[in-house]
């Protein structure tokens, strides 16, 4: 009777260790996209929790779709940067890279928060 208390004591602590480190990752991205095939650094890494969970930054921060002039997005709607933003700039919008770097560098530059050089953002793999 004892071995089987202490076996399903163990197994609920494997099981509640098990749940706490798959609930504690952030949900870090790689922000990837096809369009930059050539690349002088791999991918900037975001984490995406930070920002929006524990510093509550508001999704129209980062997210847009615009419409006459306004800000229209809403998180029902499944949007990829590179949809809009492509390598070169097209009239008013934004190269991809241009749009990246202006967002994230400035926003960590005005909140002097956060990565806003290329090796922080875009860290080379160790080999």
């Amino acid at each position: 009777m004892k071995k089987s208390n202490a076996l399903i004591v163990i197994a609920g602590l494997i099981g509640l260790f098990v749940f706490g480190l798959a609930y504690a990752q952030d949900d870090i991205q790689s922000l990837e996209h096809d369009i930059f095939i050539n690349r002088e650094r791999p991918a900037a890494v975001f984490p995406h929790t930070l920002h929006a969970d524990d510093l509550e930054l508001d999704c129209l921060e980062c997210h847009h779709i615009y419409k006459d002039g306004e800000n229209v997005w809403d998180e029902s709607e499944l949007s990829d940067c590179t949809g809009c933003h492509s390598l070169e700039a097209d009239g008013k919008i934004m190269s991809a890279m241009r749009a990246f770097h202006t967002n994230c560098k400035g926003c960590h530059s005005e909140q002097n928060k956060g990565p806003v050089t290329c090796g922080e953002c875009h860290p080379k793999k160790k080999e």
